[in-house]
């Protein structure tokens, strides 16, 4: 069969990536909106921790994790062109995961508990995010200005909010030994949130793609590699080393590696976080090896097939994962992240047929302003929760009515805010504004 021409052969921006992520970032904002409103359907609520099963809010996370490995080879790819070393390229991707697991802990914080009436402690620490993580235009101009001088307020005003957070029992965020005599925990993360969580598996298929680029022979073979540390964590991997006797001759070295991973699993999920989690990213590099420049997997129908066979070795060897731990997105089952990344692969490659190589787009103009922005998004309708909080109950009461409605009537309410903010999220754009790190 002969490869379809490419609709725009002088762009090398893949439309299908933007307009998925899109999707999964407009799908995000609406699970989100739903929450566990008792009224809404079983199929759109997740699954618990117990369960083995995953339901359509389970996979939304994981399409935006398998996005995020699918980016990370187009990235750096473009930064390479620009003459960026591997070391230039580690940096700018240390710097990204500071600033997401910054945020992340920033929002685990308040959800868990708000120090400040009426949400004004999280009305302010979205307002500077959005002004600390705000993209500063290249060119000259008042604009520039106001972003750069915009930034550095937001982030000494951000800073100042996590130094005045208190917990529920009146414990600091951080710098608890300094600020609470007796108080060991230093930084409180508790799951470091969805952001932090994205965060992990962004360093960690990041860090696999700068040292194997794009062998996706290497790529596959990582993939496995870090669903084999979901295995090892659940089977006490320290305590396995640490009873070896025929170890015995290296024992301090032995030891020194137990309490360094038993540190690290204290402060991040070696086998989910680090694990099962990042093999979702990681199996996403793998696609996006083939979409960059020099790929011999050519455009077109080749590009179909290579995904659709990658999406039945994905689903296959979630099948094969599934007997011993099921499927469970809270847990991070191998089963769960191979099944769903097999499905956000098959979805990439019925909308590459259609809107890369079909020209069939104009649908997803609807979901464009997420897939462009998908952190302002992502942002914007927490924060919209907290202005609305900042009114009071009647406001919030309006503002959310649906979620008391029957459940057709939640269902749609919950679409239409999240179509709004997608909406919002452009116009936004549209002003000259970005977030972005």
């Amino acid at each position: 069969m002969e490869t379809a021409p490419d609709p725009n052969p002088d762009s090398n921006r893949i439309t299908s990536v933007d307009a998925l992520r899109g999707l999964v970032i407009t799908l995000m904002v609406f699970v989100n909106d739903m929450g566990e409103t008792p009224q809404a359907p079983t199929l759109l609520k997740h699954v618990g921790v117990q369960a083995d099963s995953m339901r359509l809010p389970d996979l939304v996370f994981p399409a935006f994790l398998f996005l995020a490995g699918v980016s990370v080879p187009l990235s750096f790819s473009r930064l390479f062109a620009q003459g960026k070393s591997r070391l230039d390229v580690l940096r700018k991707v240390l710097a990204r995961t500071g600033a997401l697991l910054v945020m992340g802990v920033v929002m685990v914080n308040m959800e868990e508990h708000e120090p400040w009436a009426r949400g004004l402690w999280g009305a302010l620490a979205y307002a500077c995010m959005a002004l600390a993580f705000a993209v500063v235009p290249r060119n000259a101009g008042p604009a520039r200005t106001l972003l750069k001088a915009g930034r550095s307020v937001g982030a000494g005003l951000l800073l100042a909010l996590v130094l005045a957070y208190r917990t529920a029992d009146g414990k600091a965020l951080f710098l608890g030994p300094l600020f609470t005599p007796g108080d060991t925990v230093w930084l409180r993360h508790s799951w470091w949130g969805i952001l932090g969580l994205i965060a992990w598996a962004y360093l960690a298929s990041s860090v696999v793609y700068l040292v194997l680029g794009k062998r996706r022979e290497w790529l596959v073979g990582a993939t496995g590699w870090l669903l084999l540390l979901f295995v090892a964590a659940k089977s006490d991997l320290p305590g396995l080393l640490a009873s070896r006797t025929w170890l015995d001759w290296a024992r301090p070295a032995v030891d020194a590696l137990v309490s360094a991973l038993g540190w690290v699993n204290g402060q991040v999920g070696i086998g989910g976080d680090l694990g099962s989690q990042a093999s979702i990213s990681v199996a996403g590099c793998c696609l996006g090896s083939i979409l960059v420049s020099g790929s011999e997997v050519e455009k077109g129908y080749p590009r179909v097939r290579w995904a659709l066979t990658f999406a039945a070795g994905l689903f296959l060897l979630g099948l094969v994962l599934d007997a011993p731990d099921g499927i469970n997105k809270i847990r991070g089952t191998p089963s769960w992240c191979m099944y769903c990344s097999a499905i956000t692969a098959a979805a990439w490659a019925l909308l590459y047929y259609l809107m890369d190589m079909r020209g069939k787009g104009r649908w997803s103009r609807i979901v464009q302003p997420a897939g462009a922005n998908p952190l302002l998004a992502y942002l914007l309708h927490p924060f919209l929760y907290m202005l609305v909080g900042l009114a009071g109950e009647r406001a919030v009461a309006a503002v959310f009515f649906h979620h008391s409605l029957p459940a057709s009537a939640t269902v749609l309410g919950s679409l239409v805010m999240a179509i709004a903010v997608v909406q919002a999220t452009g116009w936004i754009a549209r002003s000259g504004y970005r977030l972005k790190v």
